[in-house]
């Protein structure tokens, strides 16, 4: 599992295999026999693609050895993850993520997952792969996808000083290399998510159930979902007023949205769950978090 900070040579890879969305193909000059196109957004994510996905495959004869080039966001990423996962039980697989949420966040660590009835990241798999990371492909994203990456970063922020500090700097290419080299460090040490990586779910209990509820960007709803799991830290005494006021602040930036009975009700579905209970990352202070497992109810009076 390799990550590389290089310009993406798309000639470099004419051969293999390439999936990606419509409009990264019409952007890039993505085309061909070896090119398959997903749908965009989280439409992707499903068996149906996935199904078809691995009929593609075998229509060319893939190999084990062979490698897939996936390039595109975290929906084109998580599809094409699960299906070469699954596919002859693995092919190789290179993550070219074209979003800033995606070059940060979920294409590093081995994760894959699609949806299922309204529960996001339902069924899924680890599938190590390697990643070639390409800033200049943050300088097509529209407003709304850099929002949703820096929802994303805040998380980092908080769990890490030094990206707090690389971030105030204001560069950008900086920023996502710093997060990157985190995460990759934090999944070298915790690779199936037995306790380290845990961490990296702050603000994703709330953010995934808001995420399908009000259908906001990944990176928005954990934005929204960091607001709350703070709040909520703060009311069960986990972390300071002031610490939370601080954090809450910068929440605040990417336009909180209510938080609904249905909403705390659909977090009993997080994966994370143990025993029927709801469990949290919750924040105790810079680069210290607090496991939680609670009740609903009382969740909801927290």
């Amino acid at each position: 599992m390799s990550v590389t900070f290089e310009k993406f040579d798309l000639t470099t890879y004419r051969t293999c295999p390439i999936v990606t969305d419509g409009k990264i193909a019409k952007l890039y000059g993505i085309s061909g026999d070896n090119v398959y196109l997903l749908p965009r957004g989280e439409k992707s994510k499903s068996f149906r693609y996935v199904e078809q996905l691995c009929r593609w495959f075998l229509s060319l004869n893939l190999n084990k050895s062979d490698l897939v080039v996936a390039v595109g966001g975290g929906s084109v990423g998580d599809t094409v993850g699960f299906a070469t996962s699954i596919y002859k039980r693995g092919v190789r697989l290179l993550h070219v993520p074209t979003t800033l949420l995606a070059q940060i966040d979920s294409s590093i660590g081995g994760k894959t997952a699609i949806d299922l009835d309204w529960v996001k990241n339902a069924v899924g798999s680890y599938h190590f792969a390697d990643t070639l990371i390409d800033v200049d492909f943050l300088k097509t994203l529209d407003k709304k996808q850099l929002t949703s990456g820096y929802g994303e970063i805040l998380k980092y922020r908080m769990l890490n000083e030094k990206i707090d500090e690389v971030f105030k700097e204001g560069d950008l290419s900086q920023t996502v290399q710093a997060c990157v080299r985190y995460k990759q460090q934090v999944c070298d040490v915790d690779p199936y998510c037995q306790n380290e990586r845990n961490k990296l779910n702050f603000g994703h209990t709330v953010g995934h159930a808001m995420e399908l509820i009000y259908g906001l960007p990944h990176g928005i709803a954990v934005a929204n979902g960091i607001y709350y799991e703070t709040l909520l830290a703060a009311n069960m005494g986990i972390c300071s007023r002031e610490y939370a006021a601080k954090w809450m602040a910068e929440a605040e930036k990417f336009a909180i949205l209510p938080l609904t009975d249905e909403i705390i009700s659909l977090t009993l579905s997080d994966k994370k769950n143990v025993g029927g209970k709801v469990s949290f990352v919750l924040p105790k202070a810079f680069q210290q978090i607090s496991l939680t497992i609670e009740e609903l109810e009382e969740l909801k009076h927290a």
